[in-house]
């Protein structure tokens, strides 16, 4: 049975950051591939947004020579915004419909902070979605994998992996700060990326 893990973002940029969460869950899961799947029309991340084939376009540099990680337009070539509809529609173009395979969503604690308006449980179709999917849930920042654990129980999650990713302090607004600020973005997303950002005075 294929194992896919897929790994939903605005990528706005994409950071080395999205790509260390990707192999390392990959790694540990031991997932076939990671599709990078960029946001279209994020629910909760519409204004101030990059256009989203220039967002993809980065993510597509950004995966090239990586093994196992791969860019895709699920949510842009299926018009979809919410995870149930991407997981669909994946399924859509896998054989026999996906079910002989076997999808890992993987998403970052704060999903799971029951505080959090915009939790897990509050997705579309929730109850339709956990019965396909395995959520894998990665700590960020101060939400450590023992407190997601705790907040998993909370929301009577059963079906959550919780893969304790060593961290990497680098996220999409850094990157968008130290471009606004003068200071170099080298060491936070891929190299091609950096180029492309420069070169187009993306975020400037």
């Amino acid at each position: 049975m294929e194992h896919i893990g897929i790994l939903g973002g605005t990528f706005d940029p994409v950071t080395e950051g999205h790509l260390h969460i990707a192999r390392t869950v990959g790694r540990m899961l031991g997932l076939d591939k990671v599709l990078l799947v960029t946001a279209g029309n994020p629910p909760h991340k519409l204004r101030n947004v990059l256009d989203a084939e220039l967002r993809h376009e980065m993510v597509e540099v950004a995966v090239h020579g990586n093994a196992g990680i791969e860019a895709s337009r699920l949510e842009l070539d299926h018009g979809v915004s919410y995870t149930i509809d991407a997981v669909k529609a994946l399924r859509r173009t896998l054989p026999d419909g996906g079910r002989n395979t076997r999808i890992s969503f993987i998403t970052s604690a704060e999903y799971l902070n029951p505080e959090n308006p915009s939790n897990f449980r509050t997705w579309k179709g929730v109850e339709e979605l956990i019965t396909m999917i395995d959520l894998v849930v990665t700590p960020r920042g101060w939400m450590t994998a023992e407190l997601a654990a705790q907040w998993a129980k909370m929301l009577c999650l059963d079906n959550v992996k919780i893969v304790d990713v060593p961290p990497m302090p680098v996220s999409s607004g850094m990157v968008k700060n130290a471009l606004r600020e003068g200071q170099t973005i080298d060491h936070m997303v891929p190299s091609a990326v950096a180029d492309l950002i420069k070169t187009r005075g993306y975020y400037r």
